[in-house]
């Protein structure tokens, strides 16, 4: 069956602006990282995904339809490692996003205190900011940015981006458990989300609302993004031609 016009609406506000095209994931997927850009990366990211368990609680604290709770109080359970997936142990997401950090050398404590240490770059705060008002919206809206903008561009981002540290970057299967839970379960949440949203979306404007909030959320991903490739590969290769110079 033919997907709906609203629905190739909301895939096609994400694919002009995904974040697996980023020249970030470019660099990444190319070898050109290393474990210390890795682990830069890692300590902005874990600023973003371990609240997203909390994001995803306000909107369910917000919905009205009993489904769409149960739906998201599982996302919720999973992230927060409540319950295990596919028959696993559980174990909090964000953990092993830290467990990964920690492979790469940076410090636990380290990564825990950036955002009071000042240690965050603007971008990063940016798209927490964006999910923490997104997140108060009505339910419909929140969710088309949390779930479709920015969780269903994950399993696409983590196919492309995962093979490349074991072949290129030495990490053994155990290291990169943290991407590899999330290219399975992700295609889950992502798909849960369009059907929610095209079930529940159900005038013109909302529609046309909710569109809007996938385009700002696949946006704000990329902003963050932006800021990591700007800081940590761009800048210093500025320095090193003036250094040259």
């Amino acid at each position: 069956m033919a997907n709906s016009a609203f629905r190739q609406a909301l895939e096609e506000a994400i694919n002009q602006r995904h974040s697996a095209v980023h020249p970030w994931s470019e660099a990444w997927t190319s070898g050109k990282l290393d474990r210390r850009l890795l682990g830069e990366w890692m300590k902005q990211h874990y600023h973003y995904v371990s609240h997203f368990a909390e994001w995803v609680a306000t909107v369910y604290a917000n919905c009205p339809h009993q489904d769409v709770q149960h739906f998201l109080l599982e996302n919720v359970t999973e992230e927060e490692g409540l319950v295990g997936m596919g028959g696993a142990a559980p174990v909090r997401h964000s953990d092993l996003l830290l467990e990964f950090g920690e492979i790469c050398g940076m410090k636990r404590d380290e990564v825990l205190a950036a955002q009071i240490n000042g240690q965050l770059l603007p971008e990063t705060l940016g798209l927490q900011s964006w999910c923490t008002v997104q997140s108060r919206k009505p339910f419909v809206e929140a969710l088309s940015g949390l779930l479709i903008g920015l969780e269903s561009q994950v399993p696409r981002i983590y196919s492309k981006t995962t093979p490349p540290l074991l072949e290129k970057y030495g990490f053994s299967e155990d290291e990169v458990t943290f991407f590899t839970i999330h290219i399975a379960a992700d295609i889950e949440h992502g798909e849960k989300g369009f059907e929610i949203v095209e079930k529940h979306a159900t005038t013109d404007e909302q529609r046309a609302a909710c569109v809007r909030t996938v385009k700002e959320a696949a946006m704000m991903r990329r902003l963050y993004l932006d800021g990591v490739y700007r800081t940590f590969i761009e800048k210093p290769q500025v320095e090193k031609k003036k250094l040259a110079a």
